[in-house]
């Protein structure tokens, strides 16, 4: 059930989720089996194994989850690859690092605006 983790050091973590006032939720941990707790920050999380979950009632709400999650990692990857840009260049950025680091915030921007339009289709979807 809570795979390595005893029964004493479970409770332990169980307790000091509510004690931190995290709100303990009807739905169990995919990985442990252990309870699930909201954190004051709106996060879905065991408090034993450390698992964070996204809780969906739909197929809609699983479809736009995906996406997001594609496009946090397209955003994160972009981001990374623009460091490593200017890590290389050091101090001198050639014509060439310009125009790559251009195109790269385009991609970014992108990925955002396009984020940033699925979190406000959700928020309308969750209001309606």
């Amino acid at each position: 059930m809570s795979g390595s983790v005893g029964p004493e050091e479970r409770s332990r973590k169980l307790a000091e989720a509510l004690l931190k006032g995290w709100k303990m939720l009807p739905e169990t941990c995919p990985v442990c089996g252990s309870p699930l707790f909201e954190t004051p920050g709106g996060e879905v999380v065991c408090a034993v194994c450390g698992t964070k979950v996204i809780l969906v009632s739909s197929e809609e709400e699983v479809r736009v989850e995906e996406q997001r999650l594609v496009l946090e990692r397209i955003m994160r990857d972009l981001i990374r690859h623009l460091d490593r840009i200017l890590h290389e260049a050091g101090e001198e950025l050639s014509d060439d690092d310009i125009s790559r680091i251009n195109s790269l915030l385009e991609a970014i921007e992108k990925a955002s605006s396009i984020y940033r339009s699925l979190s406000r289709q959700e928020r309308r979807r969750k209001l309606s």
